[in-house]
C-alpha cells in the first residue's frame, strides 16, 4: 500500500512539476503570429502615473476618426473639476484640440478629441456612430504643474469607469458641450 501511495504522490508531484513546461521552438512559432495580430492599445488608459505595463513595449494607439459634421459642430467642453479634500469645484471651457489651465488647480487640460456618440469598429478604430450625444466620451491629456500626468478617456455617462481620470485629491467630468 506505501508503493502505491507512494507512486501516487510522485506522479502527481511529476505531473505538476511539468505543467507550464513549454517547448522553446513551438512557443516561438505560437508566438510570431500572436505578436502580428495583437490587440492595439486601450483607449481607457488611465493615470500615466501608474504604468501597468511597466517594462512592457509600448502598446501601438488606436486610430481616430473624427468625422467632419462631428468637427463643424463642436467646439469645447465644459470640464468640472472637482477638488475631493474640501469639496469644492471648478468648470473650465476647453477648446477642443487645444490646453487650457484649470484656475485653483494645478492642472492644465488638453483635449485632443470629442466623440459624442463613442464606437470602437471592428478594426479597431475609434470614432463616432453619430453626432448626437448619445456616448459622449473626450480623449484628454492633464498635465500637472507643467508634468504630463494622465492621457486617457472621459465617459461623461460613465463617469468612474473605463480608467478615467484618478487622482486621490481631484477629479474630472464633463459637465456638457458647447457647439459652434
Amino acid at each position: 500500500m506505501k508503493k502505491i501511495i507512494t507512486m501516487f504522490i510522485a506522479s502527481v508531484f511529476a505531473f505538476s512539476c511539468s505543467q507550464g513546461v513549454v517547448d522553446k521552438d513551438k512557443a516561438k512559432e505560437q508566438q510570431a503570429p500572436a505578436a502580428e495580430s495583437a490587440q492595439p492599445a486601450d483607449p481607457h488608459a488611465g493615470n500615466m502615473n501608474a504604468d501597468p505595463h511597466a517594462g512592457m513595449d509600448a502598446p501601438k494607439e488606436r486610430k481616430v476618426n473624427v468625422p467632419k459634421e462631428v468637427a463643424d459642430k463642436y467646439k469645447s467642453l465644459i470640464l468640472e473639476v472637482k477638488n475631493t479634500a474640501d469639496n469644492s469645484t471648478v468648470q473650465a471651457d476647453v477648446l477642443i484640440g487645444q490646453k487650457a489651465e484649470v484656475q485653483g488647480t494645478p492642472f492644465t487640460v488638453e483635449v485632443e478629441y470629442y466623440m459624442p456618440d463613442f464606437v470602437i469598429e471592428a478594426d479597431g478604430t475609434i470614432t463616432t456612430r453619430s453626432a448626437e450625444e448619445k456616448n459622449p466620451v473626450a480623449k484628454i491629456k492633464v498635465y500637472k504643474m507643467g508634468e504630463a500626468f494622465f492621457d486617457g478617456w472621459l465617459f461623461k455617462n460613465h463617469p468612474t469607469e473605463h480608467g478615467n481620470f484618478n487622482d486621490p485629491s481631484y477629479s474630472i467630468t464633463i459637465v456638457k458641450s458647447q457647439t459652434k
